[in-house]
C-alpha cells in the first residue's frame, strides 16, 4: 500500500496586494500633482470677463497687498528679482513668466516690478487675473 500524498489546497482568491500598491501610488500622484496646480500664496487678484488662457509658466512672480514679492512662493526682494529672472532667461530664452499682483498693491510698486522683469529680458510675460462671469 502506497502512502497518501497530501496536496495543499489551492487558493481560489486573487492576491490584492499588487492592486492595493498601485491604488496607493495613484492616490499619492494625484494628491501631489493637485497641490502643484495653484500657487499657495493667497492673493485677491483683479477680475476680468475675458477667458483665462491658462498659459504654462516657468516662473510665477507674486506681489501681495503689502508689497512683498515672492518667486514661486519663496520670499524675495525687488533687488533679487532681476538676477533670478535673468538667470532663467539665460538658461531658457523662451521662458514664460506670470506676474500675479493683489488688487490692493500700490500701482508704483507693481510697475517697478513689471519693469524689472522686462529689463531681465523676458519675452513672454502674462498678468494673472480671476475670471468674472458676465
Amino acid at each position: 500500500m502506497k502512502p497518501f500524498l497530501r496536496r495543499k489546497p489551492q487558493s481560489s482568491g486573487i492576491d490584492l496586494t499588487p492592486l492595493i500598491d498601485i491604488v496607493f501610488q495613484l492616490l499619492l500622484f494625484f494628491i501631489l500633482s493637485s497641490a502643484m496646480l495653484q500657487p499657495s500664496l493667497p492673493l485677491d487678484l483683479p477680475g476680468s470677463p475675458q477667458k483665462n488662457e491658462g498659459t504654462e509658466a516657468d516662473l510665477v512672480i507674486s506681489i501681495d497687498a503689502e508689497g512683498r514679492i515672492f518667486l514661486n512662493d519663496a520670499p524675495a526682494s525687488l533687488e533679487t528679482v532681476e538676477p533670478a529672472v535673468s538667470a532663467l532667461v539665460r538658461e531658457k530664452p523662451a521662458a514664460a513668466v506670470i506676474l500675479r499682483g493683489d488688487r490692493l498693491v500700490q500701482y508704483g510698486i507693481f510697475f517697478e516690478l513689471l519693469d524689472t522683469i522686462r529689463n531681465a529680458g523676458v519675452k513672454t510675460l502674462s498678468l494673472a487675473y480671476e475670471e468674472q462671469s458676465p
